[in-house]
């Protein structure tokens, strides 16, 4: 999925993939009802994407990534 992206968005995911690994909390925000575990973040201001956050394995699973730049 990465690679689909230009090389604008590919920077900005790995910048946004570094932060998720420090605190995922911190650089997302809920989607749809605050589960915490169902995230969204956006990235190279163009990006979301959808991430399932699980706190007890340390995963973060993408559900979705969307450019619209």
């Amino acid at each position: 999925m990465i690679l689909a992206l230009p090389s604008e968005g590919q920077l900005a995911l790995l910048d946004l993939i570094d932060a998720l690994e420090t605190d995922p909390y911190a650089v997302t925000e809920p989607y749809g009802i605050d589960d915490k575990i169902t995230r969204q973040a956006l990235f190279g201001g163009f990006g979301l994407a959808v991430l399932l956050v699980n706190v007890t394995t340390r995963r973060i699973t993408v559900l979705s990534l969307t450019w619209t730049g």
